[in-house]
C-alpha cells in the first residue's frame, strides 16, 4: 500500500480438479469475495487452476502480459506485420516460457487451446534439441498447403509466422522479422511498456 498503490494482484486459486464440476463456479466465486474483501483498495484479479488441465497456462499467459506489455500497440504492430508479409497469422510467444503474448489472424481460430498445444509442442522440440546437444534458433515447415516460420525475434519473444500462400519466401519472412525487430523491440521493453 505504501510503495506500490497501484500494484496489480493475482492470485491462482489452485486445485480446482479437485472440486465437483456442480460446484467449482460457486467454490470459486466464493474465495474470488474473501480475497477482494481482503485486498482492500486493490483490484484482485483471480483464476481457477489446475495442474492438470489449461487453466494454469491460460491465468500465466494472461497474468505475464498484462504486466509487461502495452497490447494495443503490440495488435495494432502485428496487424501491419501479417499484410507485410501477406500472412494468414502471427503469433509472439515469450521466449523462455513459450507463453502467447499476442497474436493476429486474418481467420478465426476455432480450436480454443490451440495456442497451449502449439506451446506444448515447441517447448518439447526445444527440449529435444538441448538433449541433442543442439540449440533452437528457428524452425520452417513447408507442406502442401501451409508455411510456417518461427524464430528467436526480440530479447524476450519468439514469432511464429503462418502463411497458407506456398510461395511465400522464407527468406523473405526472415528478412521482414530482422527488420521489424527494433520496432517491437521498443514496443515491448521501451516506451510501448504498459505503465498501468
Amino acid at each position: 500500500t505504501e510503495f506500490s498503490p497501484n500494484a496489480k494482484v493475482f492470485v491462482l486459486v489452485h486445485k480446482m480438479d479437485l472440486v465437483r464440476e456442480g460446484r467449482k463456479e460457486q467454490l470459486f466465486e466464493k474465495r474470488k469475495a474473501q480475497l477482494e474483501e481482503k485486498a482492500g483498495n486493490f483490484k484482485v484479479t483471480a483464476f481457477p487452476t489446475s495442474i492438470w488441465e489449461v487453466t494454469l497456462y491460460k491465468a500465466w499467459t494472461e497474468i505475464v502480459a498484462s504486466l509487461t506489455y502495452n497490447m494495443d500497440k503490440l495488435k495494432e504492430s502485428l496487424a501491419k506485420y501479417v499484410k507485410a508479409c501477406r500472412a494468414e497469422e502471427v503469433i509472439l510467444f515469450e521466449k523462455d516460457t513459450f507463453l502467447l503474448i499476442c497474436y493476429q489472424s486474418n481467420k478465426e481460430v476455432a480450436d480454443d487451446q490451440r495456442f497451449e498445444k502449439i506451446s506444448h509442442i515447441i517447448k518439447k522440440f526445444k527440449l529435444s534439441c538441448m538433449t541433442a546437444q543442439a540449440r533452437f534458433r528457428s524452425i520452417f515447415i513447408q507442406t502442401k498447403n501451409l508455411t510456417i516460420y518461427l524464430d528467436e525475434f526480440t530479447q524476450s519473444t519468439c514469432i511464429m509466422v503462418i502463411a497458407s500462400d506456398r510461395n511465400v519466401n522464407v527468406e523473405l519472412l526472415r528478412l521482414n522479422a530482422r527488420l521489424s525487430r527494433d520496432t517491437f523491440e521498443e514496443i515491448i521493453n521501451g516506451s510501448g511498456r504498459n505503465s498501468n
